[in-house]
Formats: structure tokens, C-alpha cells, sequence
């Protein structure tokens, strides 16, 4: 590598890093932005062969039909699923009173008692007031980064050899191919992980609805869509999304509880142990323990929203570095690059 490659080289990261540094969230919106864009070609391209037009169309046509079946499911599930909120949070005040019950006698329900009072679990007009206008904030910023996200990716996804054209011209002549292959190979990876992701989330989100519905357990609809949509987030989310079960169902019956637990445990094994890896058994897998890091890593300083993005962030990452660092640079760089120029 010359001088003047390193040079360049070392100005482009010391860039992103200190926009990393001043401004995480900004970086976050666009990795997702580039994440959508993904999601939106894997569909829309062959789509788009299939109908004999130009990519970008295939790609706006998903984005419509995406958009349109998140708004039939909204349409027509709105009026259940809002009953289902409302049943809820009527019942959340009862639910962690009988925790507190349950737990007397057990280490822990001492700091129990002391802290989950009648007050805190029904909180005055005042203190309601103050968490309605703090989620109506909340609510609109997540809208704002909703849309933003969903324009970015509408942009990047329709002609992403624009982009990739102006970031590789960034780079010193002599690093443009590799730096094409590490981009090519951070969408191969981003790819597989969404493929096996969103499948993993619609079979765990289907089979936990049949069991608690099986089970007798109320609100069956909304507690699976919560399993669902924490499921995009892998380890953690699981985890996540059994806390409002058993609560739910300690309230109508505690012997469900040991039922309900067994049945999470159960989704989830066969989504990690058998569905996840038939799906992304073409992609780079992200091992447990370095996933986990990342999340640990991402959540303490961007909170949620690094948890959620931490693990297609760790899969780019270790495709970046497998072509980059150690194809490109521990290991011969002249065969490297035609082995790892895939083409997304």
C-alpha cells in the first residue's frame, strides 16, 4: 500500500469516527436507512426480472406493497389489537400486585413490597399526564426517524450503485476494488442475516401464539406480536417478550406460568437450533458470545435503538474485517479480491 493510499485511508476512518463520536444516532439512522435498502433490493430486484422492468420500479413496488400490508393490518387488526392494549394496561396494576403476593416468603419480596406500591402501580392524574405527553414525544421523534429511515432507504435501495460509486471514490484508485468487495460482502452478509431474521421472527411470532392459545392464556394476539417484534433482537428479545407473558399469566392462573416459560423455551430452541441456521446457512454466522458483546457495547451507549440494530451491525462488521483486514491484508491480497467479489 503507498503512502498516499494510507493516507487516504487513514483521513476516510478518522472521518467516521469522529462522526460516530459527535453524532451516534445519525450514524445509527443511516446504517438502518442502508439495512431497509437491503431488505428492499432482495425483494424488489427479482421482482423486477420477473416482470421485465427496471430494478428501482421493483424496488418501489415492495416498498408499496410493504407499506400497503402494514396498513390493511392496521386497518382491520386496529380496533382488536387496541382492545388488547386497553385489557392490558387495565390489568397491569392487578398483575403486579398479585406478583407481589406470589412472591411473599421468597428473597427479594421484602424490596418487592417496598417498591411496588398501589401508588407507583396507579399513578396519580398528574404523573399520568406527564407519561401520556412523554410518549406523544416519544412517539412523534420514533415517526420522524421512521420516515427518515424509510426515504433514505427508498433512495439508497433504488440505485445503490450511486452511493457506492461516491463512497469508493473516497478511496485511492489502487483500494477501490477491495473496497468494493468489502461493500459487496457487507450486503451479502446483511442480506442473509434479514432472510433468516424475519423468518425466524414470523414462525416464533406463529408458534407462540398457538401455544398461549392453547394455553388458555389471555391477550394470545398481542403477546405474540411482542414476541414477534423483539425477536428482531436475537437473545435478548426472546427474553424480552416471556416477561409480559408470565405476568399476564400469573394474573389468570399461576400454575400457567412453568407452561408458558416451557413454551418460549421451546419456540426458541427450534427457532435457533433448526430454522435460523437452514436459513442462514449461505450467510456469515455471528457467534453468540460476540453478538452478545455487541449488544452489551451498543445498548450502553445508543440505548434501544443499539440494541436493536447491534447485531446486523456485528455482521458487517465481520465481513468487513474478514475481506478488508484479513483477506486483504494477513493473507494474500491477489486472490482474495476475485474470491470475495460478490455481487449483490
Amino acid at each position: 500500500m503507498t503512502r498516499h493510499a494510507t493516507a487516504t485511508l487513514l483521513i476516510l476512518l478518522a472521518v467516521i469516527a469522529l462522526v460516530g463520536w459527535a453524532a451516534p444516532s445519525f450514524v445509527l439512522i443511516i446504517f438502518a436507512s442502508c439495512l431497509l435498502a437491503v431488505a428492499l433490493r432482495a425483494a424488489g430486484v427479482p421482482l423486477a426480472e420477473r416482470l421485465n422492468i427496471a430494478p428501482h420500479w421493483g424496488v418501489m413496488i415492495m416498498a408499496l406493497l410493504a407499506l400497503a400490508a402494514i396498513g390493511l393490518l392496521l386497518w382491520f387488526g386496529f380496533a382488536g389489537l387496541a382492545a388488547q392494549i386497553r385489557e392490558f394496561a387495565e390489568a397491569a396494576p392487578r398483575v403486579l400486585r398479585d406478583v407481589v403476593e406470589m412472591a411473599s416468603g421468597l428473597p427479594g419480596a421484602d424490596w418487592l413490597q417496598r417498591n411496588i406500591t398501589p401508588e407507583q402501580v396507579q399513578p396519580s392524574p398528574q404523573a399520568a399526564a406527564n407519561i401520556a405527553l412523554a410518549g406523544v414525544d416519544n412517539t412523534l421523534s420514533a415517526l420522524g426517524n421512521f420516515l427518515l429511515v424509510l426515504l433514505l432507504g427508498l433512495y439508497i435501495g433504488a440505485d445503490p450503485t450511486l452511493y457506492r460509486n461516491g463512497a469508493l471514490a473516497l478511496l485511492s484508485p489502487g483500494l477501490r476494488p477491495r473496497g468494493e468487495a468489502t461493500l459487496n460482502a457487507m450486503a451479502h452478509a446483511l442480506r442473509g442475516w434479514l432472510l433468516g431474521q424475519m423468518f425466524a421472527m414470523a414462525v416464533s411470532g406463529a408458534l407462540t401464539f398457538l401455544g398461549l392459545w392453547a394455553l388458555g392464556v389471555p391477550l394470545a394476539g398481542l403477546l405474540s406480536i411482542l414476541t414477534a417484534i423483539f425477536g428482531f433482537i436475537p437473545y435478548i428479545g426472546p427474553v424480552i417478550g416471556c416477561v409480559p407473558a408470565m405476568l399476564i399469566a400469573a394474573s389468570e392462573d399461576p400454575s400457567l406460568v412453568p407452561w408458558v416459560v416451557g413454551l418460549f423455551v421451546l419456540v426458541q430452541n427450534i427457532e435457533g437450533n433448526f430454522l435460523t441456521p437452514m436459513v442462514q446457512k449461505q450467510s456469515s454466522d455471528v457467534p453468540p458470545a460476540l453478538l452478545l458483546g455487541a449488544q452489551a457495547l451498543f445498548g450502553s451507549g445508543l440505548g434501544f435503538l443499539g440494541i436493536l440494530l447491534a447485531a446486523p451491525i456485528a455482521a458487517a462488521a465481520m465481513a468487513a474485517i474478514r475481506v478488508s483486514y484479513v483477506e486483504g491484508w494477513v493473507e494474500d491480497p491477489g486472490d482474495a479480491t476475485e474470491k470475495t467479489l460478490i455481487r449483490p
